[in-house]
């Protein structure tokens, strides 16, 4: 158990990491391109995260929805369920919310730079709610 409780730990931080190193410097550094160049770039790192990310998020939510269920007759079992809650909704959200604005930015939509900054306003949203998810199951997984 301790083991899949690593490998847990590991991916669900690994993945708020990796989606806020998007934030924090992939998207900064495409705003100082100009538009065409930025364009390319938001479209490059569209299509290659459009492919993992959902089976990341997909995996991270089975590994949440089995640490639940293992800690099912515990006292973490609450905070685990609610941190496989906010994930369940965070990817509800993201297919709903994000999905689409996503897609108009890669098919240069008219404003799609504005739509990017949305977009990206939506993401920080996103980061601290999958933040808030990973600290509860890693408070559970590591006490």
């Amino acid at each position: 158990m301790h083991l899949f409780n690593v490998a847990a730990v590991f991916s669900l931080l690994l993945l708020v990491g990796s989606e806020f190193s998007v934030s924090a410097f992939v998207n900064p550094s495409a705003w100082r391109l100009d538009p065409e160049p930025q364009a390319r770039m938001l479209g490059h790192y569209a299509a290659v995260l459009g492919k993992v990310m959902p089976m990341w998020y997909t995996a991270d939510l089975l590994l949440l929805g089995v640490e639940t269920w293992l800690y099912r007759h515990t006292p973490g079992f609450v905070i685990l369920l609610t941190a496989s809650v906010i994930w369940f909704l965070t990817v509800l959200a993201t297919i709903l919310f994000m999905v689409p604005l996503n897609n108009r930015v890669v098919e240069g939509a008219a404003g799609w730079q504005g739509i990017h900054r949305t977009w990206d306003r939506r993401h920080r949203v996103r980061i601290v709610v999958l933040a808030v998810a990973s600290i509860l199951f890693t408070y559970v997984a590591v006490r």
